[in-house]
């Protein structure tokens, strides 16, 4: 049985928010060439795939978690994601003679400052408990 994604709201808009930013890129820049619209699609990709899989290892853990394992957890998704991301790119540079560079690393870095923007952008409404 598959396990749910829990991610809390925040972590649910950014990852919006990136595939928005890649495929929107992809989208504008399919009007002025093709190859420049499937390099930001894979500059996109390359940031946001590694950062659904950080969320799902981060937020489907049990509740139980001691805050040590907890940590440590974090450091090894983090580490995962990192390597995920390297991989992408070294895949897309060795095998993809097509690939614009400036393309990919603008739409990877604009898509890769939603961690960012987001929050800052796009507060989280602050509820407040009456008793």
């Amino acid at each position: 049985m598959a396990r749910k994604l829990n991610v809390p709201v925040q972590g649910n808009r950014i990852l919006i928010a990136q595939w928005t930013i890649a495929l929107s890129a992809a989208g504008i820049l399919l009007a002025v060439r093709q190859e420049l619209a499937l390099s930001a699609l894979l500059g996109g990709l390359i940031c946001v795939l590694p950062n659904m899989y950080f969320a799902r290892q981060l937020f489907t853990r049990k509740h139980g978690v001691q805050m040590p394992g907890l940590v440590w957890s974090a450091f090894g998704a983090e580490f995962v994601k990192m390597a995920l991301a390297i991989l992408l790119f070294a895949i897309v540079f060795i095998h993809y003679e097509g690939v614009h560079p400036l393309a990919l690393l603008i739409t990877y870095f604009v898509a890769h400052a939603c961690k960012w923007a987001v929050p800052l952008l796009m507060p989280e409404p602050v509820t407040r408990h009456t008793s």
